[in-house]
């Protein structure tokens, strides 16, 4: 393994001339080393210490490193070397950072694939790369070479870099994923940074939250172990409120990386006594961060130190931090200061640099950012040239809009395009569009975004029949994230037009509006004795709810819920609004493993039927001794879930 000067960039289309002025722009060259030499440094540093936690095993430095370098010999005994892509195919698991580990220890390019995806999306990925060989984490590391597609020589030379360590996804406005060539010396810069700035280190005991495809995995599993830190992961794939609860106190937690929509369904079902005083760090990012979710967190975790990161995957990471204070503000809470090595600046519409206080769109200037966008054989550049002081800087244009305010620190007021945000995920509302304009039922449709009570939602106004809304939903299951799926599909048999013949965006818009919120209305309508219902009517109300859909009724009770507008976070608001509706306590993989409507039916009467079981054991952390006698039984449903879920992805 090298400690690597940052080399040359490859070749690549920025929007500077020929003489792009690439060392103007990277201010410096440090001499940084890759990521696998911080892995290998801290495996050597701490090689006895635990590395990685779950309830399956215990896995050390030292034994990290040896299963690393068993993954490297194997790729290395294939052909597989620089400049050369391999697909991580699994779960949150020791067995996927010894792969990653592996895959940088033989000089390759690591792109993380959540085996829960849908098959079209996973390849899609994969044929972006394109990855010349997959490791199948879950099956013992097994590495299988793919098929050269067209090009595939040209695009290994533009990536044989030896700062080139990853590749990663953001939704994209043609319908496809982008894919994003990240770099070890931003990666790196980020999460030295990270562990000396809030002091982490073998003291500290990380939860291992956030699922594979995203950039984000690499601060969530490394930042832990380049400190010597502990990375716990949680059996379950999915954790309620009091599952969080449960791993939190059990493991002795104290940090984990959220998106701020879990956060507020965690806090949905937490008691104000059920404070977990072990968590000192707890990093928010991906979405706007309210002061009122920062007082509930404070309460529920008093001796944590809540931070708020911003920054895009084009940058490398966050480049922005805040160190939220106890006595926090009301409101959308700052991004706050740069990370060192870069710079933000904000940009009116005629080009030049806003005063204080004037709000423009945020650029981000960083040393050590990604290269680009990997466009067949080519690197296409997202940067663009402003001007600094009468000098030509080159930024990342976040599509923000922002402001600096009085105390220097910056404030994001919302997009100025058609992106947005849902649990993390950054969404091209045109890719969503163009998946559901090809349905062949399709005549037109309007996608938006509007709040609803912990996140945004995806409302798309189709011209169809709502007859076709099944089959809609099983196409864009094989063809997007489950979180990029529309929540809620209205029907109509024309959409309105303006005199100009365009689609009347405005009256669409409000239309969505109104339905969210008859939506949120519906949670607390009910009978006066809701007992006095029966269990059918009292869940479909709360389907009807949480789920989404244009329906006033559920005609299809053999329906899945994520195939009537569910997603991973608000299948936990369902769990919590069907716990408090009928008086039960049962973990939240049960929704899992009863995705139908009439499976969660027959559930629910079951446990109506028989006595209930309201002891702290069966929620609390206390209750150590019954997690161990039924782990074995949860493994075994793990493993069904994992392949009832298998065309299904979460973060977090």
């Amino acid at each position: 393994m090298r400690s690597c000067r940052r080399p040359d960039p490859p070749k690549c289309a920025r929007s500077l001339p020929e003489t792009d002025r690439w060392e103007d722009f990277k201010m410096e060259i440090l001499a940084v080393q890759a990521v696998g030499s911080l892995l290998q440094r801290a495996c050597d540093e701490f090689s006895d210490a635990t590395a990685i936690k779950s309830s399956a095993e215990s896995v050390s430095f030292s034994e990290l490193l040896l299963r690393a370098r068993k993954v490297a010999d194997e790729l290395q005994a294939q052909g597989i070397g620089n400049g050369d892509v391999v697909g991580v195919l699994g779960r949150r698991s020791a067995s996927v950072v010894a792969a990653v580990f592996g895959v940088w220890l033989s000089g390759a390019i690591v792109m993380l694939v959540d085996d829960s995806l849908p098959e079209v999306r996973r390849e899609t990925m994969l044929n972006c790369g394109p990855a010349r060989a997959t490791i199948a984490c879950a099956n013992d590391h097994q590495v299988v070479l793919r098929p050269a597609p067209a090009g595939e020589a040209a695009t290994a030379e533009v990536l044989k870099n030896e700062d080139c360590a990853y590749i990663a996804f953001t939704s994209g406005s043609t319908g496809q994923p982008k894919a994003i060539v990240g770099s070890h010396t931003g990666l790196s810069l980020f999460l030295e940074w990270q562990s000396g700035e809030f002091g982490i280190g073998p003291h500290d005991r990380f939860a291992h939250l956030t699922n594979l495809s995203f950039d984000v995995w690499f601060r969530d599993a490394l930042t832990p172990l380049v400190s010597g830190a502990t990375l716990c992961v949680p059996d379950e794939p999915h954790l309620d409120a009091a599952g969080v609860r449960e791993f939190l106190r059990s493991e002795g937690i104290t940090g984990f990386h959220l998106v701020p929509s879990l956060g507020k369904v965690w806090m949905n079902d937490w008691a104000e006594s059920e404070s977990i005083p072990s968590v000192r760090l707890s990093f928010f990012a991906g979405e706007p961060l309210d002061g009122a979710l920062v007082r509930r967190w404070q309460s529920a975790f008093p001796h944590c130190q809540v931070v708020n990161l911003y920054g895009p995957t084009e940058t490398t990471l966050a480049q922005h931090f805040y160190r939220v204070p106890r006595d926090v503000a009301a409101g959308i809470q700052p991004v706050g200061r740069n990370l060192p090595h870069s710079r933000t600046h904000v940009v009116g519409e005629n080009g030049q640099l806003c005063a204080d206080g004037v709000a423009g769109e945020i650029h981000i200037a960083a040393d050590h950012p990604s290269y680009g966008y990997l466009v067949g054989s080519r690197i296409v550049s997202p940067f663009v040239e402003i001007g600094v002081d009468g000098e030509p800087v080159l930024a990342y244009p976040t599509g923000d809009l922002g402001r600096r305010n009085k105390d220097g620190d910056i404030e994001v007021l919302g997009r100025a395009d058609e992106q947005i945000k849902i649990a993390g995920v950054r969404i091209e509302l045109q890719e969503v569009r163009s998946a559901i304009q090809s349905h062949p039922s399709v005549r037109d449709v309007f996608v938006c975004a509007q709040e609803d009570r912990f996140t945004k939602v995806i409302v798309a106004v189709v011209e169809g029949e709502a007859t076709a809304e099944r089959q809609l939903r099983d196409y864009l299951g094989e063809r997007l994230l489950n979180v990029m799926i529309p929540s809620i599909m209205l029907f109509l048999p024309e959409l309105p037009k303006l005199p100009n013949g365009k689609v009347d965006r405005k009256a669409l818009a409000e239309t969505a509006r109104r339905h969210v919120q008859e939506q949120g209305r519906r949670i607390l309508e009910g009978a006066a004795d809701p007992h006095a219902r029966s269990v059918p009517d009292r869940l479909e109300r709360l389907w009807l709810a949480v789920a989404g859909g244009g329906a006033g009724s559920l005609s299809d009770r053999e329906a899945n819920f994520f195939d009537v507008g569910g997603s991973s976070l608000t299948i936990a608001v369902l769990h919590s609004e069907i716990q408090k509706e009928f008086g039960v306590r049962f973990p939240l993989v049960r929704l899992f493993e009863h995705a139908s409507f009439n499976a969660q039916r027959r559930f629910l009467e079951a446990m109506t039927r028989q006595p209930r079981d309201h002891s702290p054991s069966a929620t609390s952390a206390t209750a150590g001794a019954g997690r161990r006698r039924v782990v074995s039984a949860r493994r075994a449903r793990t493993r069904q879930v994992r392949q009832a879920l298998s065309h299904r992805t979460e973060q977090g």
